[in-house]
């Protein structure tokens, strides 16, 4: 048995028995008439979001009026991972939750998400998922989640700022950074114009570390290797690059901010209010600035990664759905509906119904205030009737210049790469500190700071799954 899951475990058995019998995805399967009963996770908070939980409340009546046979049992918890391993090994998860591809392995290895296959393959699944999908949420052959959504890492760009600094062509549109020389050189235009910082980077929370992974593959560099005696870290030369890219613009450039303390959070903010010009940033923190701080979306640039010494690489990750462990066949039928119901998954047939799905979805993004337009990753093999109409109703709703994400949406030029394989969210936090050693002392020597990052990474974590 793993060590983490032997240490979830202890978490379990010494909460109450009081939460270890409450309902989860595989207590109270039925209601008591011989209803299917689903709990369904991530449930809009009434009090957060009204308009965005009164819509949601509005779909559950219309799917419980359609399949009188299933009900929805809303819960508000969201994947957190202070309290994922209690709520795993103590049964209560949601029927269906979501997850971050971080996760992936750990949940599909510790079996804390059911088999789906048979509904995979029932409802015409099974085949279609692209091939880089299909082996993140695969296992010997087997089906363990749905793909909610896919991303690439892309660079958000304030125009308020750009435009302030010069940085606008003739047409209305941003020049565009296209290579990290450009990000460095177009960073101390923005700090020496408008006196605000040009570019942005993370530093707290695991947000610098998910971050500088992309910057050090840009830079040709690379974490840890599969050996035959296990994961080795092995830190190369492109990672010291990437570090030292960042001093430089901390030190030499003055074009990052003054606060070094910043988490994912803390960066979009900076952006919204014009605090800054430039970061990283995939589309759900694009909806960020407009749901939470109101940005107007005339003042939203966004382009695909810049290139670098090893090309034009883009971290690929994306939300997942899973589905509790405890859950029964006829739950996991019932999920699969509602997910097909509410445009989670594309439907096989264009249907009217279909149409108000996938219509309705783009709309809850608009009543929600965040944006539409911005172009994913496809998740499925090939275009079909439903996506392609999928892709006119974004387009008819679209609230953002279109010109303005032209060159996130183009894909071409990138490479994808998936977050890393092992310990990803401990190389994170490791990456946090290195970081903010390199952005708060000017004599840091950055290949002294990754060389201690680089052996405890493997003594305190890669040693653990070896």
């Amino acid at each position: 048995m793993k060590m983490k899951k032997l240490l979830s475990m202890v978490l379990a058995v010494s909460m109450s028995a009081g939460l270890l019998a409450a309902c989860g995805g595989g207590d109270s399967q039925t209601t008591a008439d011989g209803k299917v009963v689903i709990s369904v996770g991530n449930w809009p908070d009434e009090e957060g979001n009204p308009k965005l939980y009164a819509t949601r409340m509005e779909l559950k009546a219309e799917f419980e009026a359609k399949y009188p046979d299933i009900v929805i049992e809303p819960d508000s918890w969201a994947y957190d991972l202070r309290t994922f391993a209690a709520k795993a090994e103590g049964g209560t998860l949601p029927t269906i939750y979501n997850t971050h591809a971080t996760e992936l392995k750990k949940i599909i290895d510790l079996e804390y998400s059911a088999d789906i296959t048979e509904q995979m393959e029932k409802y015409g699944y099974y085949d279609t998922l692209s091939e880089e999908i299909a082996g993140e949420i695969s296992k010997d052959g087997k089906v363990y989640m749905i793909p909610s959504s896919a991303y690439s890492l892309g660079i958000v760009m304030n125009l308020n700022l750009f435009k302030e600094a010069g940085l606008m062509k003739a047409d209305g549109t941003p020049e565009i950074p296209e290579t990290f020389d450009d990000v460095r050189k177009m960073a101390k235009i923005i700090k020496d114009k408008t006196g605000k910082a040009g570019f942005l980077f993370p530093t707290t929370e695991n947000g610098g570390g998910w971050n500088f992974t992309n910057l050090a593959w840009s830079f040709g560099g690379s974490f840890m290797e599969e050996t035959e005696n296990g994961w080795k870290a092995d830190f190369t030369e492109g990672v010291t690059d990437a570090l030292k890219f960042l001093r430089d613009m901390k030190w030499e450039d003055g074009s990052l901010p003054v606060e070094t303390l910043i988490n994912n959070s803390d960066a979009m903010k900076l952006v919204a209010t014009d605090q800054a010009a430039m970061a990283f940033a995939h589309p759900d923190q694009i909806n960020i600035l407009t749901s939470q701080y109101d940005m107007d979306t005339d003042a939203i640039g966004y382009t695909k990664m810049a290139e670098g010494p090893a090309g034009r690489i883009a971290l690929m990750g994306g939300s997942y759905i899973a589905f509790s462990p405890e859950a029964t066949s006829e739950q996991i039928d019932a999920a699969f509906k509602w997910l097909i119901f509410k445009g989670d998954l594309p439907a096989t047939e264009l249907t009217d119904e279909i149409r108000e799905s996938v219509r309705r979805s783009q709309q809850e993004k608009i009543d929600a205030n965040r944006v539409v337009g911005i172009k994913d990753i496809s998740l499925w093999s090939s275009a079909s009737e439903v996506q392609a109409y999928k892709d006119q109703v974004i387009e008819e709703l679209r609230n953002i210049n279109e010109k303005n994400i032209a060159t996130y949406n183009d894909k071409t030029g990138l490479t994808y790469q998936t977050e890393e394989k092992m310990c990803a969210q401990d190389l994170y936090a490791l990456l946090d500190s290195c970081i903010q050693e390199v952005l708060t002392n000017e004599g840091a020597d950055c290949q002294a700071v990754l060389d201690k990052a680089e052996s405890d990474f493997q003594n305190n974590y890669l040693n653990n799954e070896n």
